[in-house]
C-alpha cells in the first residue's frame, strides 16, 4: 500500500517547515502541498482514487476554511474515512475551534502546530 500525506495549509512558512519535517520522517511515499482547500478540492477532483491515505488540515485559510473543505470533502465523498484519516493541524486556541471538532467525529485527531517527526511517523505508521 503507497502511503501518501496531503497538507493543506495558506502559510508559506509551515509548507516550508512541514516539508522538512515529512522528509526527514521518511513515513510516506507520496506527498502534495496545497495552499488553498479549493485547490485541493480541484486535485482531487471527485475521484476517490486521488484522495491521499492522510490529510493535515489547516482550519484558518481565507475563501474556503478548513471546516468548509471538511463538509465538501465528505459530501463529495461519503466513504472518505474509510481511504483517509483526516488530522486538523492549527495553530488556534480557541474553544470554539476544539469545539466544533465534534461536528467531525471521524476526523483522526486535532493537533497543533508546529508537528513533531515523531508525531508524523507516528501518522505514517498507522497506515500499515
Amino acid at each position: 500500500m503507497i502511503k501518501s500525506i496531503c497538507v493543506i495549509d495558506d502559510d508559506e512558512i509551515y509548507q516550508m517547515i512541514i516539508k522538512r519535517l515529512i522528509t526527514k520522517a521518511k513515513a510516506f511515499d507520496e506527498t502534495s502541498y496545497f495552499m488553498s482547500a479549493t485547490e485541493a478540492l480541484q486535485n482531487f477532483d471527485e475521484n476517490i482514487s486521488n484522495l491521499p491515505s492522510a490529510i493535515l488540515l489547516d482550519i484558518n485559510m481565507p475563501i474556503m476554511d478548513g471546516w468548509q473543505f471538511l463538509k465538501k470533502l465528505e459530501n463529495t465523498f461519503p466513504s472518505l474515512y474509510d481511504h483517509t484519516k483526516v488530522y486538523i493541524v492549527t495553530s488556534s486556541i480557541a474553544y470554539s475551534d476544539k469545539d466544533k471538532i465534534e461536528e467531525f467525529p471521524k476526523v483522526s485527531d486535532f493537533l497543533s502546530k508546529p508537528l513533531s517527526v515523531e508525531k508524523l511517523e507516528e501518522i505514517g505508521n498507522s497506515m500499515a
